[in-house]
C-alpha cells in the first residue's frame, strides 16, 4: 500500500522554531518527527511514500533524498500556492490507482498500520478515519459515530457548553481512489471540512477506526514538549556501537560503499535492541578522511548505505557520528591539514557519545559501548558506560590499550541479547 504524507503547511504556532525549518523537521530525541514517521510505515511494510510539501520543501528532500536510506522508496510533490489538507492530493491523482494511506507529517504515530489497512478493507469503505479520543477537544476536529462505527457526522471544533462524544479526527486516513474525485483540482480544500462531509452527503461509508494507540499531533509548543519528553522517557538505555568490526565487516580504513558488507546477525541484533526501546547509535573513528582517502560527503553515503541496508532488515539507528580527525603525526606527508588535528570527539574522547546524548536528551539511562578494540572499551570506560568486547573484528587484539572489558561476547547479537537482560 502506498502512503502519502501532507507536509505543506508552515507551522505557525510553532514559531519561532519553524522560521528556519519546516515543521515536519523538528528533532524528537533528536531525530524530525517526519523521520519517526517513516520509519513507523516502512517497520508496517508500507515503503511506497510521496510526501506533498510546500514549505522549506527543499530541506525535507535533501534529508530524506530518494528514500533509500530509510527502507523506502519516497517520491515528491510541491503544491506553488497553499492547497490546504486536501488539495495537494489532486496534483498526484494519476500515481494513486489503488487504496492508499493519507498521514498528517506533523504527527507522532504508534499505530500498527497494517491492523488499519485490514480493518478499511473489511468495511468496504471508500474512506476509513482514524479516531481517538483527544486530550485536546477544542481544538481538534470531533467525529460522531452510528453503533455500527460509521461515521454520520463532522462536528468540528465544539464550542463551551456543547454536548459532544470525544471521538477527535487523528489525521489518518485509508482512502478509495473513489475519494479522489471529491478533491477539487488545484484548489484549496481540507478533508475534514470539505471533502469527508461532502462524501458522506453523497452516501459514500466512511468508517470510523477507533483506538486509543498513542497518536499526537505536534501542532503547538505545549505539545511539541509533551511528545518528545513522552518518546525520551520510553528510551530505557543509550547502546553506542563501534561501526567497523562491530556492525560491518573489518576492512582496513573502509572509505568507499563498496567495501560495505553487514556482518552475519548485525541487522537482527540492532533490530532486537530497537525492540527493547533502546537508543542504538553509531560512534566511529574515520581518520581516512585526515589521510584524504575519502571525504566527508564520502563517509555520509557510506553511512546513508549502512542506513539502507539494515532499513531492509527491519533495523534502524538512532543517530551515527563519526570523527573525521587525525594527529597524523606518522603520517604527515598523506594528510589534509584542515583535519590534522587533536580533537575530543577520536575515540577513547567521549565528545561523539556526549553529542549524541544531549542530542538524544537521554542522559539518565544506562549507557553501553560495544566495540571490537581496546580504544572502544577505553572510550566506554571513560564515557561511564558498561564496556562490552565482541570477538569480531579485532577481538580486541589491537592492544593499544590496557584496559578490561565489563563482558566478552561472541558478536553484536550476543551482545544485544545481553544488553536486553541488564536494562
Amino acid at each position: 500500500m502506498k502512503a502519502v504524507i501532507l507536509v505543506g503547511g508552515k507551522g505557525t504556532r510553532l514559531k519561532p522554531l519553524t522560521d528556519r525549518m519546516p515543521k515536519p523537521m523538528l528533532p524528537l530525541a533528536g531525530r524530525p518527527m517526519l523521520e519517526h514517521l517513516i520509519i513507523r510505515l516502512v517497520r508496517n511494510g508500507i515503503r511506497d511514500i510521496i510526501i506533498c510539501s510546500g514549505y522549506k520543501s527543499g530541506m525535507i528532500e535533501k534529508h530524506f533524498g530518494d528514500g533509500k536510506a530509510f527502507g523506502a522508496d519516497i517520491a515528491y510533490s510541491r503544491e506553488t500556492k497553499p492547497l490546504g489538507t486536501a488539495g495537494p492530493l489532486s496534483l498526484i491523482k494519476e500515481k494513486l490507482k489503488d487504496e492508499f494511506i493519507v498521514v498528517y507529517g506533523d504527527l507522532y504515530i504508534e499505530l500498527d498500520f497494517q491492523k488499519l489497512a485490514a480493518f478499511h478493507k473489511s468495511r468496504k469503505a471508500c474512506a476509513t478515519l482514524v479516531l481517538h479520543p483527544s486530550d485536546h477537544p477544542y481544538d481538534s476536529d470531533m467525529v460522531d459515530i452510528d453503533n455500527n462505527g460509521n461515521i454520520k457526522a463532522f462536528l468540528g471544533r465544539p464550542k463551551p457548553g456543547q454536548n459532544f462524544r470525544n471521538l477527535g479526527n487523528a489525521a489518518v486516513y485509508v482512502l478509495n481512489p473513489k475519494a479522489l474525485s471529491y478533491i477539487p483540482e488545484g484548489r484549496q480544500a481540507d478533508f475534514a471540512r470539505d471533502i469527508f462531509p461532502d462524501m458522506l452527503e453523497a452516501g459514500e461509508l466512511l468508517a470510523g477506526y477507533v483506538t486509543e494507540e498513542y497518536v499526537r499531533d505536534v501542532g503547538t509548543m505545549d505539545r511539541y514538549t509533551e511528545v518528545n519528553n513522552y518518546i525520551i522517557g520510553r528510551i530505557k538505555a543509550l547502546v553506542f556501537l563501534d561501526r567497523d568490526g562491530v556492525i560491518n565487516e573489518e576492512v582496513d580504513l573502509l572509505h568507499k560503499e563498496e567495501q560495505l558488507r553487514l556482518l552475519s546477525g548485525a541487522a537482527e541484533a540492532i533490530k532486537l535492541l530497537n525492540g527493547l526501546d533502546a537508543a542504538v547509535v553509531v560512534v566511529t573513528n574515520q581518520p581516512q578522511v585526515a589521510r584524504n582517502l575519502c571525504t566527508e560527503a564520502d563517509v555520509v553515503r557510506i553511512h546513508e548505505k549502512l542506513n539502507a541496508m539494515l532499513a531492509g532488515k527491519g533495523a534502524f539507528l538512532d543517530g551515527i557520528y563519526y570523527c573525521p580527525h587525525h594527529p597524523e603525526k606518522n603520517h604527515p606527508e598523506a594528510s589534509n591539514p584542515k583535519y590534522r588535528k587533536e580533537c575530543e570527539c577520536r575515540k577513547p574522547g567521549t565528545g561523539m557519545l556526549e553529542q549524541a546524548r544531549r542530542d538524544i536528551g537521554a542522559d539518565k539511562v544506562k549507557c553501553f559501548m560495544v566495540g571490537d578494540r581496546t580504544v572502544d572499551i577505553q572510550t566506554g570506560k571513560n564515557a561511564k558506560c558498561t564496556a562490552i568486547l565482541v570477538e569480531t573484528g579485532f577481538g580486541g587484539k589491537d592492544y593499544k590499550f590496557d584496559v578490561k572489558p565489563d563482558y566478552i561476547v561472541k558478536d553484536l547479537y550476543e551482545a544485544s541479547e545481553l544488553i536486553a537482560g541488564l536494562i
